[in-house]
């Protein structure tokens, strides 16, 4: 209780406006832990329904964790369930190729994540291991699991009591100590989670954190937050403090900025032109339709663009990531291999083979035009 109460304290100069707050911090360092009990209860009887909610095993508390990171958990559950299927074990994920890991990853996004669950699971076979590590140091030493994963698996799977702090986590404890530093910087970042980690009963971590997040994910919303539903609102600085609306601060972003280009798909014989992107950067060693958004996109393969000639539009494809929103027209191109364009470090694939590959967002979406207006077939 003593290294709680320090902590409270060390954590709430930062929240404070006035003597009388810091005259109140034994006071709401009392309320604050039995809030945290508030909020199990809340949880018990309010907590949404998901399939990894129904396991123990660390394997896939971590699938979970690392698909729900940019995906929405409603749109995450279908990829889960269809994951688990193919690879129900770590022994399975460990044996997969990398294709067949991508192509479940399909549509998700970030495909940096699945070969990074591909290479932890290859190195933990490798050390004979048939599940995670239930040490925080050797979760954090694994190929793409960073804070957040990490201390999700080690309180869900393995009963640590260590802080989750995503986004929902970072806004529920930004109102809840009214903090005034930008959430999104590594000092924002540390008094939360050591805030979270002074609130959390040692006995359900992994259901304190799970409750922050589905907290923050169904009342402490980010434009319309329904304050008189919130198990914490009785201990909530924000609230009092009527500063809502400006929690949590964040730091300048950058604005994302739209560009537009074209993708090219060439066709002969049936078949369509795929190349393959770099080893390093956006959209790592996957095959493609080639295409064309400067500044994001110069003709980084040695692949020209085809000799002048007919052209058709197929319609346009869009996608965001990072700080980019990227509309590309597709342009089909029909002529024969080698003579109408030849191009470099490409490949000419049938249409039953393009059903079965990875592809980044735009060729994907491209994929599914030429399929529907029946510009390519499977035979």
């Amino acid at each position: 209780m003593l290294v709680r109460i320090v902590l409270y304290n060390q954590i709430f100069r930062f929240a404070v406006k006035d003597r009388k707050d810091i005259s109140m911090k034994g006071k709401i360092t009392k309320e604050l832990l039995s809030a945290g009990e508030d909020l199990l209860g809340w949880y018990e009887g309010s907590k949404r329904t998901f399939p990894w909610r129904n396991t123990d095993d660390p394997y896939r508390i971590w699938i979970s964790e690392v698909m729900l990171q940019q995906t929405q958990t409603s749109r995450a559950a279908d990829y889960y369930l269809r994951w688990m299927e193919l690879f129900p074990t770590l022994e399975d994920l460990a044996r997969a190729t990398e294709e067949g890991v991508l192509k479940a990853w399909e549509g998700l996004g970030y495909y940096g994540r699945a070969k990074n669950l591909l290479r932890a699971a290859r190195l933990l076979a490798e050390e004979g291991r048939d599940t995670l590590p239930s040490e925080l140091h050797a979760l954090l030493s694994l190929p793409g699991v960073g804070t957040y994963t990490a201390a999700a698996v080690a309180s869900i799977a393995f009963g640590l009591a260590v802080p989750a702090l995503d986004a929902n986590a970072k806004r529920v404890f930004a109102r809840l100590t009214d903090l005034e530093l930008p959430v999104d910087r590594a000092e924002g970042e540390e008094i939360l989670r050591n805030f979270m980690g002074g609130m959390m009963p040692r006995q359900k971590p992994g259901d304190f954190n799970q409750a922050v997040m589905d907290l923050g994910a169904t009342v402490c919303l980010s434009v319309t937050p329904s304050c008189p539903l919130c198990p914490l609102r009785k201990v909530c600085l924000s609230a009092e403090r009527k500063t809502i609306p400006q929690r949590p601060v964040f730091s300048q972003r950058k604005k994302s900025a739209s560009i537009e280009g074209q993708l090219w798909v060439l066709k002969s014989e049936g078949m369509v032109c795929l190349r393959r992107r770099p080893s390093k950067g956006l959209w790592a060693d996957f095959e493609e339709f080639p295409w064309s958004a400067p500044p994001l996109e110069e003709r980084v393969l040695p692949f020209p663009p085809p000799a002048p000639g007919f052209f058709s539009s197929l319609g346009r494809v869009r996608s965001s990531f990072t700080r980019w929103r990227l509309t590309l027209e597709v342009l089909l191109f029909e002529g024969k291999a080698g003579a109408d364009f030849a191009p470099s470090q490409a490949r000419w694939v049938e249409g039953r083979e393009l059903e079965t590959l990875p592809l980044p967002g735009p060729s994907r979406k491209a994929r599914e035009l030429l399929f529907a207006k029946g510009v390519i077939s499977v035979r």
